[in-house]
């Protein structure tokens, strides 16, 4: 078994991704324009890869083990049905992004987060690159979105099998976020997403 440390940017909050892996996680990079959006209200963007993509590591929520700083977990939402954003209320670190249930076992968690990445492996998905920036070093299609699937289906069936599929540091045993997440209001959204 692979443990891989991570903290946010102040070292706050802490923690470990317990089977960090290729075989168990997604390493992949979203290009869609929400992701992009979180980056750049959380102060990330210098952070994001060629063609303002954001570096993620797909992982099964029950492999997070939050060690210190718990209590700085922060929820945000760009819009009323958008993805639960999780960040370090400390420093604005992005955490991971999760369905808003924990009925869904998925968690893709910021890159940067990590003291070493070798153990996921190389990027093998790049999603939504019909959204990327247009500038040098930007991929022109997707790639690996079918592996990347089927490896959330490996993770996810086995999870709801075990019946640690709802085990999760974003919500609690009765399924309710831990943190109340916030709506970004639509006069603050606007800017983000100017390309």
């Amino acid at each position: 078994m692979s443990d891989v440390r991570f903290s946010c940017d102040c070292g706050t909050l802490k923690g470990v991704l317990h089977d960090a892996v290729p075989a168990k996680v997604c390493h992949l990079v979203c290009y869609c324009k929400d992701c992009r959006a979180f980056a750049r209200h959380m102060g990330q963007a210098a952070h994001l890869q060629p063609g303002g993509g954001s570096p993620l590591v797909q992982v099964l929520p029950a492999r997070i083990d939050i060690t210190e700083g718990a209590d700085r977990i922060a929820c945000l939402r760009l819009s009323p049905k958008g993805l639960h954003r999780w960040y370090a209320s400390c420093c604005n670190t992005p955490l991971a992004n999760t369905v808003g249930s924990p009925k869904m076992p998925l968690a893709g968690m910021w890159r940067g987060l990590f003291e070493q990445t070798e153990p996921f492996g190389p990027v093998v998905t790049n999603g939504f690159t019909k959204h990327a920036l247009r500038e040098p070093g930007a991929p022109k299609r997707d790639k690996g979105i079918l592996r990347m699937l089927s490896g959330l289906i490996g993770r996810a069936v086995p999870a709801w099998i075990s019946g640690i599929a709802r085990q999760s540091p974003f919500f609690d045993d009765a399924g309710q976020p831990v943190a109340q997440p916030e709506v970004l209001a639509l006069s603050a959204r606007k800017t983000l997403y100017e390309d």
